[in-house]
């Protein structure tokens, strides 16, 4: 039966951009990422008699009839009412997000975050963060395979953060703030298609494969000194040979690297893709708010189809669309 008593509830969780190490960082090395508050999603449970029913932009039914696509989700639910001794049933969710889809934002961690808080608010339980770690990685493991964790974890911190599997998160302190430009290219990237892609890489040429590896390691560990000291214009280049390691690991396109290019000729100190790549978003860094606006004009006049700019700093962190 449902509980009469029983109010609605949400859950939220923010988008993210990974600066330095998408990809290796499924091989033990480490990455940066940084919060993009400006694209959010929040989950709403609601009393509803009956089966649970899900409201979204991307499916609106029952939840036993979600597609194969969304199986993570409905696996994620199922646990959380399994841990909480609930019944899967008499309650109505409601996704609302801003984050695009298939971009390497973030978008299907950051929803598995806002349902699992939105649940456990709905039932009146207090979430740690061990047990949200469980269920966003079930949720995961149906959206990319194998999942690093750098998704989860980007997504429920407010700071930057060193990221390294089987290792404690690290939030950082930056010494300059960062002026970065996010361009969509418009099509969706397969992350998981991405990810099997260098897997194969890997297992097909493993000396190569593991030195490029190894080399997007080294430059996010420079990435994060450089980060801490305030020496942007050295962290561009390092950007640039990221870009240049990824594109060799075969999960760049063309598209991707059209705005990278388009954002170097502007005048951004560096440029890369951000994410699982093969479509997606990509991400420059620029000097100042000015030449923000010139490098976000240029991508938009080369067919970006959304772009951003993202202030980041250690006190405050401010977004524009």
């Amino acid at each position: 039966m449902i509980n009469a008593s029983r109010k609605s509830a949400s859950g939220q969780a923010h988008s993210k951009l990974i600066l330095m190490g998408e990809h290796a960082v499924v091989y033990n090395e480490p990455a940066i990422a940084i919060p993009f508050n400006t694209l959010s999603v929040t989950s709403i449970i609601k009393p509803h008699i009956g089966k649970v029913k899900f409201i979204s932009q991307f499916f609106s039914g029952e939840l036993d009839q979600m597609p194969e696509k969304m199986q993570g989700l409905v696996e994620c639910i199922k646990a959380v009412c399994q841990k909480l001794n609930q019944s899967v049933r008499d309650f109505q969710i409601e996704l609302k997000s801003s984050i695009p889809i298939g971009r390497g934002l973030g978008s299907s961690a950051a929803i598995a975050v806002s349902l699992v808080r939105g649940l456990y608010n709905f039932f009146n339980e207090k979430l740690n963060h061990d047990a949200l770690t469980m269920f966003v990685d079930l949720a995961e493991k149906y959206a990319h395979g194998t999942p690093s964790g750098i998704d989860r974890e980007a997504t429920t911190h407010n700071h930057p953060i060193f990221f390294q599997r089987n290792q404690q998160v690290e939030e950082m302190e930056i010494g300059k703030p960062l002026h970065l430009v996010v361009a969509d290219t418009g099509r969706i990237g397969d992350t998981h298609a991405s990810v099997a892609s260098v897997k194969q890489q890997y297992q097909q040429n493993q000396h190569v494969t593991k030195q490029r590896i190894e080399r997007l390691g080294q430059l996010t560990r420079q990435a994060r000194q450089h980060l801490e000291t305030g020496r942007i214009k050295e962290l561009g280049q390092l950007l640039d040979e990221a870009h240049s390691e990824l594109r060799a690991l075969k999960v760049s396109d063309p598209g991707l690297d059209h705005y990278v290019k388009v954002s170097k000729a502007a005048g951004a100190l560096g440029a890369k893709l951000t994410g699982g790549g093969r479509g997606g978003c990509m991400l420059a860094l620029v000097d100042s708010v000015k030449q923000a606006k010139i490098v976000e004009a240029a991508l938009q006049e080369a067919g970006a189809s959304q772009t951003w700019y993202c202030k980041v700093a250690n006190e405050v962190m401010s977004y524009e669309s």
